[in-house]
């Protein structure tokens, strides 16, 4: 029996695709400006975007980083020894802030998937390369019904308090006795190290039988084949079907209502997943 879901949160359960491509170009940009790297140097949207999407999965101070010597590293060398990438991930926060209510939004069924775990009594897990506020963010825009879509703007309370009453309100709502998030705050390695899944799995207190991975990266299902568990890949996110197959997905979904209807196939024993 699956007792527990443990999934991945951006690109997988909200979209926020567009908020960190044009967030981190529109930081990118702004600081590369300044920097004095001329225009003609600096890459048009379209072409930025494919080289973030072969690096994100993990920290955003890590997938900057990527995306820029991805695009400078083999011409443009110059360019990146002006680059202090701490100061231009500082300046990404502010900005994604002001965008998210235009590119934040939850996909299509996060709710009806909340609520069918807290009336089957599944448990829920969510391992994030993100911090905690940007949880309190995404969530807060994606979900109104829980009231706190301003929530992540109060930085005059402490980011924890923020945090645990998203949690509670969370749980509240949508009746999941069992929820837990780990961020980037909380862990000392990185997807596709299990470091999160793992400690997902000890709170929610199940076996690898009993819990099933999902996320829409491949680096998801390689933290999931590393921590023991089978995990279902998204279509909707930042891998491709192709993708997520190799790097281990079981099955490849196209959207969150697919999850109850393979989890509750799964539990009758008409058909397993593994």
């Amino acid at each position: 029996m699956i007792k527990a879901l443990i999934s991945d949160s951006d690109g997988t359960l909200v979209n926020t695709l567009y908020l960190i491509r044009h967030g981190q170009y529109e930081a990118g940009v702004e600081y590369l400006r300044e920097l004095g790297i001329p225009t003609s140097d600096i890459p048009q949207y379209s072409v930025y975007e494919s080289y973030i999407n072969k690096s994100v999965g993990g920290p955003t101070r890590d997938t900057v980083e990527k995306t820029l010597k991805l695009l400078f590293g083999k011409t443009h060398q110059l360019h990146l020894k002006k680059v202090d990438f701490d100061e231009l991930n500082a300046r990404l926060e502010p900005i994604q802030d002001h965008i998210s209510p235009l590119y934040v939004h939850p996909f299509h069924g996060l709710t009806e998937l909340f609520t069918w775990l807290g009336n089957n009594d599944i448990g829920l897990g969510i391992f994030t390369s993100g911090d905690r506020r940007m949880i309190i963010r995404h969530y807060g825009v994606s979900l109104p019904v829980l009231g706190y879509t301003e929530l992540y703007k109060a930085d005059d309370i402490p980011v924890n308090e923020r945090f645990a009453a998203f949690i509670s309100r969370a749980k509240a709502v949508y009746g999941i006795s069992r929820f837990e998030i780990v961020t980037s705050d909380v862990v000392t390695k990185f997807k596709p190290d299990p470091e999160g899944i793992l400690k997902l799995m000890d709170f929610l207190k199940v076996r690898a039988d009993e819990v099933i991975a999902f996320g829409d990266h491949p680096v998801d299902m390689i933290a999931a084949k590393r921590a023991g568990i089978h995990a279902i890949g998204t279509a909707h996110g930042f891998g491709t079907p192709a993708e997520l197959t190799e790097a281990g997905a079981i099955r490849v979904v196209n959207d969150l209502q697919s999850i109850p209807e393979l989890i509750e196939a799964h539990n009758r024993g008409g058909s397993p997943l593994f």
